[in-house]
């Protein structure tokens, strides 16, 4: 039986699995897919030997190109990451006919449009499962498995080094920059981990799971964006107390030809199933017309969960070789949508502020939310000092614009100090 034969663009973590996995189950690999599945060939700049990997059973180059224009290769994985020289080999791979698997969440989410166009023009697969969630099978889950639900909602905890941070705050009092320099000493986080804590690693991928769901290619620079860096350890005592935890998500929600994507923290309630997401692990929360509410949970980043991943689309190529071109599940972005302005979104919001202890000042304040339609459900006041006090406040559902309009106003009262934090809650 005629083999398929692997090239991989990309010899780092991810690469390193994709080897490690063809080499260590190639036996389970061929009984799943039904004809062997062998690495022919590895591009790497500055190739290095790895422990475990046996170099001998496949060639290497330092040139991606020699991977593309190979004719023997049937199939091209890319993990190098990036947008370009990315871009260009899975180009000229799909060019030359020859699928693709990448983990390459910015490509995607950047020129997915054009790339799966490319494929489908090509008669050939580009498939991304690696690209969100890790080893998490949620893109295969919503376009196959899920394929009869129209999506309501899409909630995910989808990078692990946020998740470890604010877990770790949570549940040990830490501030934030103490544990963010922990998690880069453990290799959770790099040695610049904005595009972590700032949430365009989210957003990312949060842009591909609405394509999918909304069946609709978002402009990535339009999805609503914050970090945590702001985040403190006084805000998960406040949360604890009131029984919820923060966590970063990405959030996307259908409102028939409109659709909301953001990205940011946010208070959830100890009983929604995202809330016991700890550490670096990820979940996807799924809320879809027929089969109501599901969750998917696992590792969203590693070697292995990565690789495994990125093996499941080989094989799911491997399988059909013979009978298809490009999966029918490719089939999205077909549909006229726009996103909805932040400020329409509705949401409650917690407010933390530290203010002059005088009379009259929450009455000032009150004021401040009434004159902008914003309803107050709970204020607590505690003293911070023999003059100033500390007002911890949540509100009823209110529009964003509502809510920011009294926000700018309460900031110039003279008797508020420092508004201290500002968190969107979710029930």
């Amino acid at each position: 039986m005629q083999s398929v034969n692997l090239g991989v663009i990309g010899f780092g973590t991810i690469g390193t699995g994709v080897v490690r996995i063809l080499q260590k189950d190639a036996a389970l690999l061929e009984q799943k897919c039904g004809r062997p599945l062998v690495l022919k060939k590895v591009a790497e700049l500055n190739f290095t030997e790895k422990e475990g990997i046996n170099t001998s059973d496949f060639e290497t180059t330092s040139d991606a190109m020699n991977i593309v224009q190979d004719p023997d290769i049937h199939i091209v994985v890319e993990v190098i990451g990036g947008v370009e020289p990315a871009g260009t080999f899975i180009e000229k791979a799909l060019k030359a006919k020859k699928h693709v698997i990448t983990a390459n969440k910015e490509l995607i989410a950047k020129k997915g449009k054009e790339l799966f166009q490319l494929a489908r023009e090509n008669n050939v697969n580009l498939f991304f499962e690696a690209s969100t969630g890790g080893g998490i099978p949620i893109i295969n889950a919503l376009t196959c498995s899920l394929a009869a639900n129209s999506i309501r909602k899409i909630y995910g905890i989808l990078n692990g080094t946020t998740n470890y941070i604010l877990t770790k705050m949570y549940q040990e009092g830490a501030d934030f920059k103490d544990v963010l320099k922990e998690a880069q000493e453990l290799g959770y986080a790099e040695a610049d981990p904005t595009s972590d804590i700032e949430g365009h690693d989210i957003a990312y991928k949060l842009c591909i799971l609405a394509t999918i769901v909304f069946d609709h290619f978002f402009d990535i620079n339009e999805v609503y964006r914050e970090g945590i860096s702001s985040i403190s350890k006084r805000d998960f005592q406040i949360a604890r107390e009131y029984g919820y935890v923060i966590k970063m998500l990405a959030m996307g929600v259908s409102h028939g030809d409109r659709v909301e994507l953001r990205v940011h923290p946010v208070m959830l309630p100890n009983s929604h199933p995202l809330a016991s997401v700890n550490g670096s692990f990820n979940a996807v929360f799924v809320d879809g017309e027929n089969v109501d509410e599901s969750m998917f949970y696992g590792r969203g980043a590693g070697e292995l969960p990565t690789a495994s991943a990125i093996m499941g689309d080989a094989v799911d190529i491997a399988r059909h070789m013979d009978t298809r071109g490009t999966s029918a599940a490719l089939n999205f972005g077909n549909s006229e949508k726009e996103l909805l302005p932040m400020g329409e979104i509705e949401s409650q919001y917690y407010l933390r502020l530290n203010v002059k202890d005088e009379s009259g000042v929450l009455a000032e304040i009150s004021r401040v939310f009434s004159d902008n339609g914003v309803s107050i459900r709970l204020v607590k006041q505690e003293n911070v000092g023999s003059k100033n006090a500390e007002l911890n406040i949540i509100t009823h559902s209110v529009k964003e614009h509502r809510f920011q309009n009294a926000l700018t106003h309460i900031r110039q009262l003279a008797a508020v100090d420092d508004v201290c934090s500002v968190l969107r809650m979710e029930l």
